[in-house]
C-alpha cells in the first residue's frame, strides 16, 4: 500500500564517514589536523540536476520480522548501551546476513533507535546492497557524495570543512540535532552509517531517542503537541550550498509533518521536531483558542 504523504519511505540513506581531528575544538584549543585518508571516497559535487522524488510505496521489512530475534541474535553478543536507546552487537558480520536476519535487524533498529556493529568487513557495495534491501536509497540534493555513487553521502573533515563546522557548533550547537532529511515528503526509515576514521577524542556523533523525548512530556503537553504539525524545509541547506558555490541538484521542498508521529512498526509515539529543518508550526484558529 502506498504511504500517505508524511509516511516514511522504506529507504536507507547510506553514509560513509571519515572524522579526523579538527584543527580547533569548541574551547578554541589547537589540535593537529589529520588529512583525509580515503581519497577514493573524497566527496564530489556534480553540477547536475535531479528530478523531484516521486511518491514511493511503503513496505517496512521490520513488519515481517520474528520479534524474538532468534535468527539475528542466535550466535551474537548483545549489549544495550543505554536503557532507552542504543544496542551493540558483536560476533556478526553485516555482509553475511540472511534476508530473515535483515528483517530482524530492521525491527531491532525500530525498537532501539540505533544499533552498532564493530570490526565489520562490509564494503561500500555491500553497504549499498544492504540499504537497497530495505528500500529506495535517498540521493541528497546538495552534499558531496562518493565518486560515481550519489547514494553515498561522505562526511569528512577537510581543513575547510573543519573550520566552518567548528564555527557553526560554537555558535548554535543545538541546531546540529536533526533527523535526516525530514523535509522530504517521505523521510527515510533507516540510515546506514559507516565510520572509517576517527580522532582519538572528540568529534562524537550522538543519538537521542525521539520516543523518550515524547514520553517525558507532561500529559497536558502531550495533548497539546499531538494536534500540531510543522513545516519542514530544505531551504536552509539549499541556501548554504549556493553560498558555498555548490549546485542545487533538486528544487527546494517544504512539507508539513505531524509534530508527534506514530512509528509504523513499533506503534510508539515520537517527537519529530528540530531546528535544523523545521521552520514553523501550523496552528489553526481553533487550536489557538
Amino acid at each position: 500500500m502506498a504511504p500517505k504523504d508524511n509516511d516514511p519511505t522504506s529507504s536507507g540513506s547510506t553514509v560513509v564517514a571519515s572524522s579526523p581531528a579538527p584543527i580547533k575544538n569548541a574551547l578554541n584549543l589547537d589540535v593537529e589536523h589529520t588529512p583525509f585518508t580515503h581519497p577514493e571516497l573524497l566527496g564530489e559535487f556534480p553540477t547536475i540536476t535531479y528530478d523531484p522524488i516521486p511518491v514511493l510505496p511503503y513496505e517496512d521489512r521490520a513488519l515481517k520480522a520474528d520479534p524474538t530475534f532468534k535468527n539475528l541474535l542466535a550466535d551474537a553478543t548483545v549489549k544495550h548501551l543505554e536503557p532507552k536507546i542504543g544496542t551493540e552487537i558483536s560476533n556478526l558480520q553485516l555482509h553475511e546476513l540472511t534476508d530473515t536476519q535483515k528483517d530482524e535487524l530492521a525491527l531491532l533498529v525500530a525498537q532501539r533507535g540505533v544499533v552498532f556493529f564493530r570490526n565489520q568487513k562490509i564494503s561500500i557495495q555491500d553497504q549499498l546492497a544492504l540499504g537497497r534491501y530495505y528500500g529506495h536509497l535517498h540521493v541528497h540534493q546538495t552534499v558531496g557524495h562518493a565518486k560515481g555513487i550519489p547514494q553515498v553521502h561522505v562526511v569528512e573533515n577537510s581543513l575547510e570543512v573543519s573550520e566552518k563546522r567548528i564555527k557553526a557548533q560554537a555558535l548554535e550547537p543545538v541546531n546540529l540535532w536533526h533527523s535526516d532529511v525530514s523535509y522530504e515528503r517521505q523521510p527515510p526509515s533507516y540510515t546506514s552509517f559507516k565510520v572509517l576514521t576517527t580522532p582519538p577524542t572528540g568529534g562524537d556523533t550522538l543519538w537521542a531517542s525521539a520516543y523518550e523525548a515524547y514520553d517525558r512530556l507532561t500529559p497536558q503537553f502531550k495533548t497539546f503537541v499531538e494536534g500540531l504539525t510543522a513545516i519542514h524545509s530544505s531551504k536552509h541547506q539549499a541556501e548554504s550550498a549556493i553560498i558555498n558555490g555548490k549546485t542545487l541538484r533538486r528544487p527546494i521542498v517544504e512539507f508539513e509533518h505531524p509534530v508527534v508521529r506514530t512509528h509504523p512498526v513499533t506503534g510508539r509515539k515520537a517527537l519529530t521536531l528540530h531546528r535544523d529543518t523545521s521552520s514553523r508550526f501550523v496552528i489553526t484558529g481553533q487550536r489557538m483558542q
